[in-house]
């Protein structure tokens, strides 16, 4: 049966009294391509309702044995509890949320969840990689920055342990297997850096990987730096360097750890040219931060020489 043919007349079904999901307004979306995008999810859903409508109204509903159910699933959202908030910087939090009966979101290296929440009455989504390690059992963790005036950052300041939020996926389409490259390049900014702590704890979990990977991470001062004591642990390993970018801070205010390396500027083609240690076109990038970060860091790689299939923005 077409999906377009499905009832289509109210907020509510009058039948079956099932809730149509809510159009997002257009500002919802950010605008930089993101899979799935806030309408993406909606079609997805709206598609969903009909046929959910569909059934119920033939009396042919199905029932899935609850045992046979994923943790969590592309196709519909699923609740987790919070159970823990601690602040890694000024405006950024780690949030932990229990997975039940000791289970695993079962991501694969790179992969986010999608959030929704509600604002102003309408439903909101954004998407978030988790952080702790694809081995974790019982529990999965994300990091997110609160903003002044965001829609879902006011959603999110509301949050309190105990209660629960709504949950997708996963998604994403990076591919990675053991020793796939010899060099990973990986350019973060902010909370961008969460993929990439998946990836390199992935590397270093694995003992027959002998990928060498260099963090170049970028951040506007020191306190900025998120999950820094989980950096600190994965540049202890043979294989992980890590450069730390800061573009407002002064050296004469910080005072690093041994062995830590600072540069105090902005990440541009030149420092990154000056810093890579080894020849860019011998090493497959991975990108991750702002609009404007990530179009930046392919100009710059660009012009050092990668080539199209030689990088991946997440």
């Amino acid at each position: 049966m077409d999906p377009s043919l499905y009832p289509d007349v109210s907020p509510v079904c009058e039948e079956c009294q099932v809730d149509k999901p809510t159009e997002p307004l257009q500002r919802y979306c950010c605008g930089t391509g993101c899979k799935p995008c806030v309408f993406d999810l909606y079609d997805e859903d709206l598609q969903n309702w009909k046929r959910h409508c569909y059934e119920n109204h033939q009396g042919r509903h199905s029932v899935v044995a609850i045992n046979n159910s994923p943790v969590l699933t592309p196709s519909s959202f699923t609740t987790f509890e919070l159970i823990k908030i601690t602040a890694v910087s000024g405006d950024t939090n780690l949030y932990r949320f229990k997975i039940p009966n000791g289970g695993s979101l079962h991501l694969s290296v790179g992969q986010h969840v999608v959030l929704r929440g509600t604002y102003e009455g309408r439903s909101i989504t954004r998407q978030y990689t988790p952080v702790n390690s694809l081995h974790s059992k019982g529990y999965f963790d994300v990091f997110i920055k609160i903003y002044a005036d965001g829609p879902m950052s006011q959603y999110i300041k509301q949050w309190k342990v105990g209660q629960v939020m709504e949950w997708r996926g996963p998604y994403g389409n990076f591919k990675y297997s053991h020793n796939q490259y010899s060099h990973l390049v990986l350019l973060a900014a902010g909370t961008g850096l969460a993929p990439m702590l998946q990836v390199m704890q992935h590397v270093v979990s694995n003992d027959e990987d002998d990928t060498v990977i260099q963090l170049i991470y970028a951040c506007r001062n020191y306190q900025d730096l998120l999950m820094k004591p989980l950096l600190d642990e994965l540049s202890s390993y043979w294989n992980i360097n890590i450069l730390y970018v800061l573009s407002k801070e002064r050296k004469e205010e910080v005072t690093g750890k041994y062995n830590e390396k600072l540069n105090y500027t902005r990440l541009t083609k030149s420092l990154l040219e000056k810093e890579l240690i080894v020849p860019p076109t011998k090493a497959h990038f991975l990108i991750c931060g702002t609009k404007s970060f990530d179009k930046d860091m392919i100009k710059y790689i660009k012009q050092l020489g990668v080539k199209d299939g030689m990088y991946f923005k997440f």
